[in-house]
């Protein structure tokens, strides 16, 4: 996927480091253990399908450094390692989406979102367990964690397929081949994935 203006694919990568910033700070259920659950993770798999995956690494990993720096330290730079390593996986799978559009399709693409969820579950139980918790906290944490993945992959479709973002991206001319599927699809109904 070759950048053609990369103007508007800094603003883009911007806004959506914003957005997983505030999805991270306004919507927070606390967790008894120590840190907390949010939505940060929907707009980390948003990005992943609407951009490339140097942007979903940006926006999850920064996005998700800034929102730690406010509201929890301890953990910012796990933060920026755990999410910034999801949204490039998540980017990285997604534009290996095989041609077509249906139920497998979103299956795979919720598999490729596991897959990345994944990933940072395992990147923050090895830092709470080893570095600023303990085996117990990490090992409750796992469920949190598990559940934020959960409710976030079915959001990023809500949201993506509804809102017809691929369109968007499309008609914003930010890459020479839209999301790199050399397949780029604007069908009045269709949404690609």
């Amino acid at each position: 996927m070759k950048i053609k203006n990369k103007t508007k694919w800094i603003a883009y990568t911007a806004l959506m480091t914003a957005l997983t910033a505030v999805s991270t700070l306004v919507i927070q259920i606390p967790s008894i253990e120590g840190g907390y659950t949010n939505l940060s993770d929907a707009i980390i798999f948003l990005t992943a399908l609407m951009m490339d995956p140097v942007a979903a690494m940006v926006a999850g990993g920064l996005g998700t450094f800034l929102a730690d720096v406010i509201v929890y330290p301890t953990t910012m730079f796990v933060s920026l390692a755990a999410h910034g390593i999801e949204g490039l996986i998540v980017g990285l799978l997604i534009r290996f989406l095989p041609n077509g559009k249906g139920k497998i399709k979103y299956a795979i693409t919720s598999a490729y979102m596991l897959v990345g969820g994944l990933i940072m579950m395992t990147i923050y139980f090895f830092a709470k367990a080893y570095w600023y918790g303990t085996m117990a906290s990490a090992l409750i944490s796992l469920w949190r964690n598990a559940l934020q993945v959960g409710i976030s992959i079915v959001i990023a479709h809500l949201l993506y397929h509804p809102l017809k973002l691929r369109n968007l991206m499309e008609h914003s001319q930010i890459y020479e081949d839209p999301l790199g599927d050399g397949n780029a699809q604007t069908d009045n109904g269709g949404d690609g994935i």
